[in-house]
């Protein structure tokens, strides 16, 4: 064999030789990847979420004071609407209008197709129950009797527990009251089954139906709904972080190894968050 065939032979062997390794390291690569997502879902997803707790609650405590809470139909997606406090479970949420997967990534979601708590009607409330601290998890825990209050820009109600329901459990009859329906998800190790917690209004009258909402939902925003609206945006940011990965491997070898780190990590981190963002929007949205 002559040198001019052993070299493109000697070229090829190797590339083989590389192979399995670039697929062992692409493997752990995508190991890592889903141990650091669930990292983020389940802890710093939790933190995130208070933070925004936190923010809604001064909001809306500001916009109570001042009367001017949204009460009308059309209310913005995303938009702190109620106040949630149960006292026998420690809990103390603020409700957004929406059951968007993206919207109940920052608090439990009203749904849009359903009156507000405190007027004639069910109003319908979704909380997680794993992901984003699970403000949801502990709901099913309610029995009758049990009470709750919900605090909107119409006023103060008082609700009783009538009922915690099941798949197959008859469904409760139709009021001319108010009636308050919390709805999450129970399982392990991941929810998979739908809960039902209904209330009825006690204390007082329930509130004219001011009409205007949305006649249903579609089904992105019903119980384990997928909202597959942001993906678009997954992909942008993913090609984001593909180019800048590459970026910081084509500086180590230009600038040297740790200053390359030290420029890219930053933005590595931040790209990265932003794709776990957008792919925990997509998770059903009572997980």
């Amino acid at each position: 064999m002559t040198a001019l065939t052993a070299a493109p032979l000697r070229a090829a062997t190797k590339d083989l030789a590389l192979r399995p390794q670039l697929t062992a390291d692409a493997m752990r690569l995508f190991a890592l990847g889903i141990i650091v997502f669930i990292v983020y879902v389940l802890l710093l997803g939790a933190l995130q979420y208070n933070r925004a707790q936190d923010v809604a609650y001064d909001k809306i405590r500001g916009q109570l004071a001042e009367a001017t809470a949204p009460i009308g139909p059309g209310i913005q997606y995303g938009a702190p609407v109620a106040v949630l406090d149960i006292p026998g479970l420690g809990l103390r949420q603020v409700i957004r209008e929406g059951t968007t997967g993206s919207v109940m990534m920052n608090g439990p979601g009203h749904r849009a197709d359903s009156p507000l708590p405190g007027e004639a009607g069910v109003s319908v409330i979704y909380g997680r129950s794993l992901s984003y601290g699970g403000p949801f998890r502990t709901v099913p825990k309610l029995g009758p009797g049990a009470r709750f209050e919900v605090v909107t820009g119409e006023g103060r109600f008082n609700y009783e527990v009538k009922a915690v329901r099941r798949a197959g459990d008859p469904l409760p009859e139709a009021t001319s009251g108010s009636r308050v329906t919390l709805v999450t998800a129970e399982g392990s190790p991941v929810p998979s089954k739908t809960v039902y917690v209904d209330a009825e209004l006690v204390d007082g009258q329930a509130l004219p139906d001011p009409g205007g909402r949305l006649a249903r939902v579609p089904d992105s925003q019903q119980a384990f709904g997928v909202d597959v609206s942001g993906v678009l945006t997954l992909v942008l940011w993913l090609q984001a972080l593909i180019a800048v990965a590459a970026g910081v491997v084509w500086f180590r070898s230009r600038i040297g190894r740790w200053e390359s780190y030290l420029i890219g990590a930053p933005i590595v981190v931040a790209l990265v968050w932003r794709v776990f963002e957008q792919i925990a929007a997509v998770l059903p949205n009572l997980i």
